[in-house]
């Protein structure tokens, strides 16, 4: 409803420029705190070419608007020295109601849009376990999709699997010496071989390297099939732990494929006018900048960016692009649009995140160093559960470990959503699940309290007249929140930032709690009251539940 108010508002501001013969880009609307429902600055804009002083120019334009002619503006006011403020309509906000308790689904619902994103994120080597660097592309991109889906997008989210290159190689020979005992999570074994084989390779194991690295790309049949029982072996691994936080992929494609189909030397055609050897290496040279691009070992053997770059032009085939990448990947990325701009590909919309610092450890697989996905994953368990049984003591195990498991799911994926991606996390585990913090816990509560209300009370029916008792200024801010519902979701999935609607849904369970703290509704003062607070109660848990599976998580009943 929202949505049809700023529209509104958008086509007053133009028919009033159409009568001043103007044509502006910007009309300079916001959405100010606590003085109007939407303002606009256009006075100010236009004040210089019409050569008059901004409060006469928005004097002129409220003038000229005629209230009768609109649908969702109630009022339009002139606040000096230069903005119109623009008030909805709050009968209509009300009606709003019954089409959230009709169709949930349907006031969330988006204009279809004839575009077709493909979204690759996590893409984390199969040589061990997620680490919470990972996990962060991963939450990134998985709520990103969730959103853009929900805004009308088609989306398809896509894992690259590195199943070639010198790590691999390694990765092998390691499994050859020292074998694989298949026994637990197939990444953690992983893991341990690969930092073993790091361990023990030296100077004399290079030409056993080079030589499985060249035989990847000759498509020795039986190398091929040995790495990749190894790869799916740690792949099956890293999906279990994706899919304890509800993240999943549509399609799973392996650098492996490029290869096999002989698709890099396309891409050598295409930048063959760029490239020059370096010490018997193959590489491109970009003039405005310092840093060239190897594609190419002395060997002959492909590097990750030539494999890459055919992975993209393939890609660029079946939608727009858009990648999840980590701030050590910011130069590559560069390097990345400005060799796709040489191959006339359109680049990738690149998303940089910065990474996730916790108190144990770093993140290096190499070493052997780093904090697990599937360890920090317990840690939030054990931590929610405990949290959860110190204030629900009279519950069984079975309740406790249930209501624990959502909390901590959606302890992480929220705390992990919440912060833009440029900017660095802290991740705090007995904040991420307390329920007085700003988290998913706080969610998840507000959720569960508009549960027991309603557990509590018997709507019935209830007519127009009844709707109208939602009068108070709480129940007011409230509606308007939820008003805004689709207008969030669609800035979120514009903007391609989940942070926003992350902010959103804290908020409006915020405001629900305020509402809660403020207006009786169980004891309002009358039927009528109490029947419309009810009807409001109901219609923010629809749209709460609604919110919470677009991040993500679950909304628990009870807690």
């Amino acid at each position: 409803m929202f949505l049809k108010f700023k529209k509104e508002v958008t086509e007053v501001l133009e028919d009033s420029l159409n009568e001043l013969d103007l044509d502006v880009d910007d009309l300079g609307i916001e959405e100010p705190r606590d003085i109007a429902d939407l303002a606009s600055t256009l006075p100010f804009s236009i004040s210089s070419i019409l050569g008059e002083d901004p409060s006469v120019v928005g004097e002129k334009i409220v003038a000229k608007i005629d209230l009768g002619e609109l649908k969702y503006i109630s009022d339009v006011k002139f606040k000096e020295p230069g903005y119109i403020n623009f008030y909805v309509d709050e009968g209509k906000l009300r009606q709003m109601i019954f089409d959230i308790l009709e169709e949930p689904k349907k006031f969330m619902e988006l204009e279809d849009k004839d575009e077709k994103i493909i979204l690759e994120h996590t893409s984390a080597n199969p040589t061990g376990p997620l680490h919470i660097g990972h996990l962060r592309n991963a939450l990134i991109g998985d709520t990103l999709a969730r959103i853009l889906e929900r805004a009308g997008y088609s989306v398809e989210t896509q894992y690259y699997l590195n199943d070639l290159g010198r790590q691999m190689a390694l990765l092998l020979l390691g499994v050859r010496k020292f074998g694989l005992q298949k026994s637990g999570k197939g990444d953690h074994e992983i893991g341990e071989l690969y930092k073993r084989s790091n361990n023990f390779v030296d100077d004399s194991d290079e030409g056993d390297i080079e030589l499985i690295m060249q035989k990847f790309e000759q498509g020795d049949e039986d190398v091929l099939d040995e790495l990749d029982s190894i790869v799916n072996y740690c792949f099956e691994g890293i999906q279990k732990t994706l899919s304890r936080l509800n993240i999943k992929h549509d399609q799973v494609v392996k650098e492996s494929k490029f290869v096999e189909e002989n698709r890099l030397s396309e891409v050598i055609d295409s930048l063959e006018p760029n490239l020059e050897e370096s010490d018997g290496s193959l590489q491109l040279n970009f003039q405005d900048m310092d840093k060239e691009l190897v594609l190419k070992r002395s060997d002959g053997t492909s590097v990750y960016a030539l494999r890459d770059l055919a992975y993209h032009k393939w890609k660029n085939k079946r939608g727009s692009m858009l990648d999840i990448l980590g701030a050590d990947h910011k130069l590559y990325s560069k390097q990345l649009v400005k060799a796709l701009e040489l191959m006339d590909i359109d680049s990738p919309e690149i998303i940089i995140f910065e990474f996730v610092s916790l108190p144990e450890g770093g993140m290096s697989k190499r070493k052997g160093q780093f904090i697990s996905a599937d360890e920090l994953i317990d840690k939030v368990q054990k931590a929610a559960f405990d949290e959860v049984s110190g204030k629900r003591q009279e519950k069984n195990q079975e309740w406790k470990e249930k209501i624990a498991d959502l909390v901590a799911r959606g302890a992480i994926r929220y705390d992990f959503i919440k912060v833009a991606p440029k900017k660095p996390i802290k991740f705090n585990i007995k904040k991420a699940v307390d329920l007085n913090e700003q988290g998913a816990p706080f969610i998840q509560y507000s959720f569960a309290r508009a549960t027991s209300i309603l557990d509590n009370s018997d709507l019935g029916s209830i007519s127009t007249q009844e709707i109208d008792s939602l009068d108070n200024e709480r129940s007011k801010e409230l509606l308007k929140l939820i008003s805004k519902m689709p207008s969030e979701l669609k800035k979120a999935a514009e903007k391609k930032r989940p942070h926003y609607f992350a902010e959103y849904v804290f908020e409006l369970a915020s405001k629900f709690n305020e509402f809660y703290r403020d207006v009786p509704v169980l004891q309002a003062g009358n039927a009528n009251e109490k029947k419309a607070r009810l009807l409001l109660v109901r219609a923010f848990k629809l749209v709460m539940e609604e919110a919470i599976n677009i991040l993500g998580f679950e909304a628990p009943e009870e807690m």
